[in-house]
């Protein structure tokens, strides 16, 4: 019987061990996807994989153009030529003459019109060579005769765009002029799309301080060159342009206009290239973080993968890309000047889906989206956007109750408030007359019964000490109306310790019950994963500092307050959280994100009212003109800076000190 056994375990660790690993394991790089909601990068399984390497004897791709009928033209820089390459990787052509006007000389640029014509950034003769498509020389473009382009330019062409018309879009190697127009006949017709260049606060600061003679002296700050560009099927060209800051990639309008308006695009610090596919889809990659991204028409990343690694050659990672381009069948092809190859990558079924939905959600098709959305969800359950996606689906199909829940899943705020709104309308048509009755019964309710109540509390004889728990609850109500009187009257007696403990305590149940029962408009988050302690914690830490804070720095300048008097101030001045928080928890609940603007202002109306009394406690309280007040409340402020920093100093070196002795505590276990 043991040897029978013996010979089972044997089997099934030969079949595992034997048996084929899933693709996604095989991949040298890992997938991650943007949850625009959150804001956080998730891993998640391939939506392209590597799918062919194609040599061709390249010498140095650099640059890489697909043209309309998928043909792809790699620049081959060393090798002086543009190689033409059919979508199944095999050589169709070369271009560039041994010698005569058809000779190249380092290009650096393509570019294939609708028509079949080859134009070519020949960059170290200075020119735009011209062919047609079957490889034959036409013209040349040399540097435009014109006034108004300066005279030290230098035209280095290195990247060229051409629209339907016919117009070359020019990218100058190292120039801040942005992109050189140049009409089908030769003529500069103007600069387009240029950087702008990048303001900071040093800038600044060196314009307010310096002089006229030490600015000149300073290096100007000048806008970015143009490292790449493309153009759309729409017609508009995208730039690519590398360094820290915001418009690295850039959608241009016809009139030179950025689209994006500058918008900051993640992944773009070390962009090397962008690319557009008939959908309007981006593909960038990026040689700082080694990925290469997808974003939506809007330029939202979505997706990135990919690895550089120059040491190693293996199949779907990078070595020193310079370009990319993405064809018919959404196919991205990458130029590797490093490796001296072509890479393309196909979409995963789980990328045919996901992205075939996101295509139709960019575009309002939700009822198409749905299927892709559903398959979406079978290969991956914890994908959010897809239960954004069925969300938008059912408001479509005005199933509001699903849709509520597919938001609050996806953390969409603006989707759930859509819904959220559909339903308060439907719930408000049928039950309205209800509302106003039971509205009105609630007021005569409190009114009749107030009055009520208040004749059986006279009327019946309690014992002192709750009578004086009573009367210094209700001047909570007191110090909201006549801060200054109610202070003074606080300033004269001491109050119970229990009514000071009372009102604390009600002001942590109120925080808890906002963090748990905010409405989602207000705090879309997953409350499993608060961490109620800390929470806690940093809601107490300023009400605990400003006490400290207040009572020495006041003691030092000149102050009469008592720490118990400080501390009774300071508990009756929350009476504004302890009012507005109930009515504020409740209309987050019922308000819409287009109605939030009430519920932040009296948020905001709050806040201000804490500030008020916190500061008419500390002149009442300490017997302070109202100028001084202002100038102890400042010192104050800083007191409490000061302690903080403190705090997170002994803090960090306790930690250390623990850890120091942990780490001791284990040596000497495993190794004394």
């Amino acid at each position: 019987m043991w040897k029978r056994m013996a010979v089972l375990v044997l089997a099934t660790a030969f079949l595992f061990v034997s048996a084929p690993l899933p693709a996604s394991a095989e991949l040298p790089y890992r997938t991650y996807f943007n949850d625009a909601n959150s804001g956080d990068w998730s891993r998640i399984q391939a939506v392209y994989v590597p799918d062919r390497t194609i040599s061709l004897s390249l010498e140095e791709p650099v640059d890489l153009f697909i043209g309309d009928d998928d043909d792809a033209y790699v620049v081959d820089r060393a090798a002086n030529r543009i190689v033409v390459i059919r979508r199944d990787g095999t050589l169709r052509r070369t271009i560039g003459d041994a010698e005569g006007p058809g000779a190249l000389k380092a290009p650096e640029g393509v570019f294939a019109a609708f028509d079949g014509t080859v134009y070519v950034a020949d960059t170290g003769n200075e020119r735009i060579a011209v062919y047609s498509r079957e490889g034959r020389w036409i013209r040349e473009y040399k540097k435009p005769d014109s006034s108004y382009l300066p005279a030290d330019t230098y035209f280095v062409p290195s990247k060229i765009v051409v629209d339907k018309r016919g117009v070359m879009y020019i990218g100058i190697s190292g120039s801040e002029l942005g992109l050189l127009r140049v009409d089908p006949d030769g003529r500069f017709t103007g600069a387009f799309g240029s950087n702008k260049a990048e303001q900071s606060y040093s800038n600044w600061l060196k314009h307010l301080i310096l002089n006229k003679e030490q600015l000149e002296k300073e290096v100007a700050n000048r806008p970015r060159a143009i490292t790449n560009a493309t153009i759309g099927s729409d017609g508009f060209i995208y730039t690519a342009s590398a360094g820290r800051g915001s418009g690295n990639i850039r959608k241009l309008n016809p009139g030179g206009f950025d689209t994006f308006r500058n918008k900051a695009l993640q992944n773009t610090e070390g962009i090397v290239d962008v690319a557009v596919d008939r959908e309007g889809f981006l593909y960038g990659i990026d040689s700082h973080n080694a990925a290469l991204t997808l974003y939506d028409p809007l330029g939202n990343a979505l997706f990135a993968f990919g690895d550089i690694d120059s040491e190693s050659v293996r199949k779907g990672v990078f070595g020193f890309p310079t370009s990319l381009a993405v064809n018919s069948a959404f196919e991205i092809w990458v130029a590797d000047s490093k490796l001296k190859n072509i890479q393309t990558f196909k979409r995963t079924p789980f990328g045919e889906n996901v992205l075939t939905a996101i295509m139709l959600f960019a575009k309002g098709d939700y009822e198409k989206s749905k299927p892709y959305w559903e398959s979406v969800s079978a290969q991956n359950e914890m994908f959010n956007m897809t239960f954004q996606g069925l969300g938008k689906v059912d408001l479509e199909e005005k199933e509001y109750a699903e849709a509520i829940e597919n938001f609050k899943t996806a953390y969409d705020v603006d989707g759930y408030s859509q819904a959220f709104w559909e339903v308060r309308y439907a719930w408000l048509q049928r039950h309205l007359a209800a509302l106003f009755a039971v509205v009105a019964a609630a007021c005569l309710g409190i009114k009749y019964g107030y009055k009520a109540a208040r004749r059986r509390v006279r009327a019946r004889a309690w014992p002192p000490r709750l009578v004086r728990y009573f009367l210094e609850l209700k001047d909570i109500g007191y110090v909201l109306i006549h801060p200054y009187h109610a202070f003074y009257k606080l300033k004269e007696r001491t109050v119970s310790w229990p009514v000071i403990v009372a009102i604390l305590l009600a002001a942590v149940g109120y925080k808890v019950l906002a963090i748990y029962f905010t409405g989602f408009v207000f705090n879309p988050v997953d409350t499993s994963q608060i961490n109620l302690p800390n929470k806690l914690i940093f809601f107490a830490v300023p009400w605990l500092t400003w006490i400290i804070a207040n009572y020495l720095v006041c003691s030092v300048r000149g102050g009469e307050g008592r720490f118990r008097e400080v501390v009774q101030s300071s508990t009756y001045a929350l009476a504004p959280y302890l009012v507005f928080s109930l009515p504020l928890l409740l209309l987050s609940n019922i308000v819409v994100l287009e109605e939030r603007v009430l519920v932040d202002a009296l948020h905001q109306a709050m806040l201000i009212w804490l500030l008020c009394l916190f500061f008419v406690s500390m002149q009442v309280i300490h017997n302070f003109e109202f100028v001084e007040t202002i100038r102890n409340s400042l010192i104050t402020a800083f007191a409490i800076g000061i302690i903080w920093f403190f705090a997170f100093i002994v803090s960090g070196l306790t930690f250390n000190l623990y850890d120091f002795f942990i780490q001791l505590y284990r040596e000497a276990i495993y190794f004394g």
